[in-house]
């Protein structure tokens, strides 16, 4: 069952979609009108912070639903939403590599501390 009602304002479907993990979008939003889900990808395509709800809105709606709700930019999440790479998984026993940055204090302790040869 859709989380979205008659009565849901923006606000709320805003903070309901930034709230739910990404795999679960299609959930909140599969019983709301293609073309309200389409209006509402277009809309959270002008939020950085909402791209990856955009393009999985997105994948829900078909290319003329996308395109009626933002032309050329519709058009562009469509093909966006379609070549979404797949999701690495991460391996837990993958251990991650860290580089440190050479520490500059310590370059000149270690040239101070070397004896002056005359």
């Amino acid at each position: 069952m859709s989380a979205f009602n008659s009565s849901t304002t923006m606000d709320e479907v805003i903070g309901r979609l930034h709230e739910c993990p990404t795999r679960s979008i299609d959930g909140l939003v599969s019983n709301m009108p293609e073309d309200h889900r389409g209006n509402l990808a277009v809309f959270c395509y002008s939020r950085a912070h909402l791209h990856e709800v955009t393009l999985a809105i997105a994948a829900t709606c078909n290319v003329d639903a996308l395109v009626h709700a933002g032309g050329r930019p519709g058009n562009f999440l469509f093909e966006q939403s379609r070549q979404r790479p797949k999701k690495e998984q991460s391996d837990p026993t993958r251990r991650i590599r860290i580089s440190l940055a050479t520490n500059v204090s310590r370059q000149i302790l270690d040239d101070d501390s070397q004896p002056a040869v005359n």
